[in-house]
């Protein structure tokens, strides 16, 4: 490492493990000689303690580059030490498209070059091939990229028409296909019905949950055909060979494995349920774990992660996020919501775009975290500073409108009654504001 080869740029990268590195494009290696400096504890290290470490770099490399997720402000180094991706897996992409002296000294470059990050994602999903695990209509079903099914639950109450525009409502949001979910009572005519308009208003697949002559009566209506036990759907082989079936697996044993792969012989197209249970009781950790179990025989492994959200009182948006993530993780390539409380409102956008968030860190190898996307409906990652500025912490959160400081405690049993002597416009923008600042001690709040 030291002296400038040539009219090449010197670059040192500073890393916990050089191995995680991809090789440079060729292009990049015609302006840049790349040097690496592996520092186990990096991590654990105090802004002065990293200075000390690699103090006698400074002058024999052009730029240094600091992993983007250190947490340290290298200003005072004249832009000689720069943060770069959160992840070591795509800075070279990055500096295909900027120069090293683009970077900063303050934040990583994810918070910074988000669209350029985007279409270097775009890329890498372009040259990705894989071959699709199944094909419903025009609908592929792979493994890195979930789809959203979305159930609508059918009383026989609402007209047929409004069901469709349900239906269209989460095509809107995200989903990716539409399953019926129906109680052995349902009138057959009015779920003919509902059929007949979905299909000719909707592309995409409809699929049909519910008791066995159900689903035989309409298997020639829908494309998906949901759910059959183990014993259920031997029974039923002679007319499912053309159909796509959901499995429902409760329990892995060597028994149950084999009966799959005879199913596979037997050339069904086949989604796996493993059945996602509540957390804690039953758990949902079992579900996940029975998903991995099954996630390396060949077929799709759908995930209701609704069971899941529904029986939880705590927002949606936390839960369907960390759902999906997890869900993901354990191998699945299809995940199955509802909106059948009030709480669940949206959950369908949640989870298209937890989805999303994943597809980019599965890429990026990084956390979901500074993705192009987030899931932040309530609480903010930096304190507001512009035409309003909100700073603090939980004891006093200080507030400055109109070059007027106003400060309020999130312990306070109202706070933003303290506030009433402002306009009404600035009073509603204000509320909402600090209740999202103050969360989740607003919770508690008696206004």
């Amino acid at each position: 490492m030291g002296a400038k080869l040539n009219n090449k740029r010197n670059i040192l990268l500073i890393t916990t493990n050089i191995k995680v590195f991809p090789e440079p494009d060729i292009s990049l290696k015609d302006n840049y000689s790349f040097h690496y400096l592996e520092i186990k504890d990096l991590y654990y290290m105090g802004k002065e303690q990293i200075i000390n470490r690699i103090l006698n770099y400074i002058n024999k490399f052009d730029i240094i580059i600091l992993p983007g997720n250190i947490i340290w402000d290298f200003s005072d180094f004249n832009g000689k030490l720069v943060k770069g991706t959160m992840s070591p897996y795509y800075l070279f992409d990055l500096l295909k498209h900027i120069k090293p002296e683009e970077l900063s000294p303050k934040v990583s470059a994810d918070k910074i070059y988000g669209k350029i990050i985007k279409l270097i994602i775009e890329e890498k999903l372009k040259n990705r091939v894989e071959n699709p695990l199944l094909k419903i209509k025009n609908l592929e079903i792979y493994n890195y990229h979930p789809m959203v099914f979305a159930e609508v639950f059918l009383y026989g109450k609402d007209g047929a028409d409004n069901i469709v525009n349900i239906a269209k409502n989460y095509i809107e949001d995200g989903a990716d296909a539409i399953i019926l979910g129906v109680m052995s009572s349902i009138s057959y005519d009015y779920l003919k019905k509902v059929i007949y308009l979905l299909s000719k208003t909707i592309p995409n697949p409809i699929g049909l949950d519910g008791n066995i002559e159900i689903l035989k009566k309409f298997k020639d209506d829908v494309d998906i055909l949901m759910s059959f036990s183990m014993k259920s759907i031997y029974e039923n082989l002679d007319w499912l060979y053309d159909k796509v079936s959901v499995l429902l697996i409760n329990e892995i044993n060597g028994k149950i494995k084999n009966n799959i792969e005879k199913l596979k012989k037997e050339k069904l197209k086949i989604i796996l349920d493993p059945i996602a249970y509540p957390a804690l009781s039953p758990g949902f950790l079992d579900s996940l774990i029975r998903a991995r179990a099954l996630s390396n025989l060949g077929y799709p492994i759908m995930i209701g992660i609704n069971n899941v959200t529904e029986l939880i009182d705590a927002d949606t948006t936390g839960i369907n996020a960390l759902s999906t993530f997890l869900s993901i993780e354990a191998g699945a390539s299809i995940i199955l919501t509802g909106e059948v409380s009030v709480k669940n409102r949206g959950s369908v956008f949640e989870i298209k775009r937890a989805i999303e968030m994943a597809k980019e860190s599965i890429i990026l190898k990084k956390p979901p975290k500074d993705t192009s996307i987030n899931l932040l409906a309530l609480k903010e990652k930096d304190w507001l500073n512009n035409n309003i500025k909100i700073y603090g912490n939980r004891d006093t959160i200080n507030i400055i409108i109109d070059e007027k400081s106003i400060q309020i405690s999130c312990k306070e049993d109202c706070p933003i009654s303290s506030l009433q002597h402002l306009e009404k416009k600035d009073l509603i923008k204000l509320s909402i504001l600090i209740y999202r600042y103050c969360s989740p001690w607003s919770m508690k709040w008696n206004c």
